[in-house]
């Protein structure tokens, strides 16, 4: 080799230079800055639609337990698959099988969420939920996702799990239990 090809060979070499370096940099920082708000809004819309899911989920659980119940279809002496989640134990929540129809109503009424969350197998959904992220309307007793900010027109369901849990159906669901009192006694 001679001695131009040996100093070709180290011009050839030479690394990045440090404007080269910058402009690299520069770049990845601006494509970031424009990503991360992105997939930042993902997370939030996906996180809000599971929540809206999970509310939507619930309040079909509590409204199908209350229907039950009030109708008699759910009682202490429907078998373990009827009761779904509820255990024989906690039978003495559920009207007799030949209770009357006030009874039947005021059991319903006093059964909780957590019974619902409990009779149809969702206590999983709900272990790690904030209860303040729910609400449900006065007009039809709808849980529904709030995101922690119950709005005028809404009541929350408290502030820990605890009176989450405890809330009552007929509390819920009290508009749904003066129909079916007014379409009874007509």
């Amino acid at each position: 080799m001679t001695l131009q090809q040996k100093l070709l060979a180290k011009q050839s070499k030479k690394g990045f230079t440090l404007v080269e370096l910058v402009v690299v940099i520069a770049i990845l920082a601006i494509l970031a800055a424009i990503a991360i708000p992105a997939v930042v809004g993902i997370i939030d819309n996906a996180t809000k639609s599971a929540k809206e899911s999970n509310a939507s989920m619930l309040d079909s659980a509590a409204k199908k337990l209350y229907a039950g119940v009030s109708a008699g279809s759910i009682n202490a002496g429907s078998n373990d698959n009827e009761l779904g989640g509820i255990s024989a134990s906690k039978s003495s929540l559920l009207p007799a099988a030949g209770a009357t129809t006030s009874t039947k109503r005021a059991k319903a009424a006093d059964l909780t969420v957590q019974n619902a969350i409990d009779y149809d197998g969702l206590t999983s959904k709900f272990t790690n939920e904030n209860p303040e992220d729910y609400a449900y309307s006065n007009t039809d007793g709808t849980i529904i996702y709030t995101g922690g900010n119950a709005s005028t027109g809404y009541t929350s369901l408290g502030g820990n799990n605890k009176t989450f849990a405890s809330t009552t159906l007929g509390t819920l669901y009290p508009n749904q239990r003066t129909t079916t009192n007014t379409q009874a006694s007509t």
